[in-house]
């Protein structure tokens, strides 16, 4: 059974919600983006479609995650950057725990949002600066502005296509680890992740004819 049940106010069409964690969903029928607040369905507008790409991932797709387990791919975001883009599935674990995986061509970063945490101001950073964020040394690999492109399914969070941030990507200096920062309030957001190999990531259907 699911636990809460919307209904898109711009054609109808009902949407089960089975994680407590999601807020916004793009209807399957009209591709309106729909979010609640205080049990309130607000309409945010239509959705851009989505290429799949060539990713492994696809809404609705199952697999395993190395050292997390089962997972369901929920929902999915899609940044410009301007000389690309990136893309931010949100998924759910089999023990209920919720995470993002970040896919930039074609190589992944498992994230989760930090909680505290000091960033320096956009203003000071550059490629290749450094800083240290709970005693974890990282350098600044990108700068710039992020355009969101469009979303599918379920997320935790609202986003509307078109609207932007400044952003800054770093790795820790041996490679392990990523850290995202969107300044898109204050204090920014910040996410940790760690770098997966191919291996680490297993679709259910992988290998199988279609």
């Amino acid at each position: 059974m699911t636990d809460k049940q919307v209904h898109c106010p711009s054609c109808g069409a009902a949407h089960g919600i089975f994680n407590p964690g999601v807020v916004s969903i793009a209807c399957e029928y009209c591709g309106n983006a729909v979010y609640w607040d205080e049990n309130k369905l607000k309409n945010a507008g239509k959705q851009s479609i989505l290429p799949e790409g060539f990713s492994r991932l696809y809404r609705g797709g199952t697999g395993k995650l190395t050292g997390k387990g089962g997972f369901t791919v929920l929902g999915r975001i899609r940044y410009s950057f301007g000389k690309g883009f990136w893309d931010e599935w949100f998924l759910e674990f089999d023990d209920g725990s919720t995470g993002w995986l970040t896919e930039d061509n074609h190589e992944f970063a498992l994230e989760t949002q930090a909680k505290g945490g000091k960033v320096p101001a956009i203003s000071r950073l550059l490629p290749g600066s450094k800083f240290s964020v709970r005693k974890i040394p990282f350098v600044v690999e990108e700068v710039g502005m992020a355009e969101c492109l469009g979303m599918e399914g379920e997320l935790p969070i609202v986003v509307q296509t078109g609207e932007t941030y400044a952003f800054a990507d770093a790795s820790s200096p041996n490679g392990r680890y990523t850290l995202g920062i969107e300044y898109d309030d204050d204090p920014p957001t910040i996410f940790f992740g760690k770098w997966l190999i191919y291996s680490d990531i297993r679709m259910d259907d992988e290998g199988l004819d279609w």
